[in-house]
């Protein structure tokens, strides 16, 4: 059987360190991405709080594997020990399971009217 997890993590973080933690990010996710059993991710920021990233990930995993095995991944080391410094408030995780996925083709404007 196949499995696969979501989840969405918040990170609020500190304004004078914003870039810091969208640097450190994007290292670990570029490591990520190089991952078995990586699927995608999505990184936004939130308008109501430009300082907090909004992460989305997608792996074809189950959420204990990932627990056992993707976060005690080596490059994380370093992006966990500093990353209480860089936040002004914990990140909140959330996972998912999928429910329904759809996607539209951008080649297809008609169909996003």
């Amino acid at each position: 059987m196949n499995q696969s997890i979501a989840f969405i993590v918040h990170l609020p973080g500190k304004p004078e360190r914003r870039a810091e933690l969208e640097s450190r990010l994007l290292d670990v996710l570029e490591q990520m991405s190089k991952e078995p059993d990586f699927i995608n991710t999505y990184l936004h920021r939130s308008l109501e709080d430009p300082d907090t990233l909004v992460l989305y990930e997608n792996w074809a995993c189950s959420e204990q594997h990932f627990r056992d095995h993707h976060l005690k991944a080596s490059y994380r080391r370093e992006y966990e020990a500093v990353l209480a410094d860089l936040l002004k408030a914990p990140r909140t995780p959330e996972f998912l399971t999928p429910a329904m996925s759809r996607l539209v083709p951008a080649c297809r404007p008609d169909l996003h009217a």
